[in-house]
């Protein structure tokens, strides 16, 4: 727990130095429903339906009937960090946990993938920033 905490702090400090990206929505949802099927056809699993919308508190999910949801907000984020948000979301269609398979897929494609996690956490607060601003 307080490791964890720590971890918080720290993407908070780091949230100020980030660059925010801007696309827009419809440029967002192109990126992300090319980027699925891609990842779909490699991993060999198939999509129901791909929503977009404002979460309060991640940044894509998907549900056992094979629905993906992407938060509108990482339209925020830079190119590699959607790529892997997008692939994060195809492999739960494969293993649903966050278990040693999961994150072997997950490793396979991108190798630095604890950096990725970490640099989303740090962006999440610098958007929630943004966000708070408008």
């Amino acid at each position: 727990m307080y490791r964890k905490s720590l971890i918080i702090e720290e993407a908070k400090k780091k949230a100020k130095e980030k660059k925010i990206e801007e696309r827009g929505e419809e440029e967002l949802k192109n990126i992300v429903k090319k980027l699925a099927q891609k990842f779909a056809k490699e991993l060999r699993v198939n999509i129901n339906k791909i929503y977009f919308r404002k979460l309060k508190s991640k940044w894509g999910s998907c549900s056992n009937k094979g629905n993906l949801s992407f938060n509108i907000l990482l339209k925020y984020l830079p190119y590699d960090l959607i790529k892997y948000v997008v692939f994060h979301e195809i492999v739960h269609l494969k293993e649903r946990r966050h278990n040693k398979k999961f994150w072997e897929i997950i490793s396979k494609e991108f190798k630095d993938y604890e950096k990725k996690e970490k640099d989303l956490l740090i962006y999440w607060f610098s958007i929630q920033e943004l966000e708070r601003q408008d």
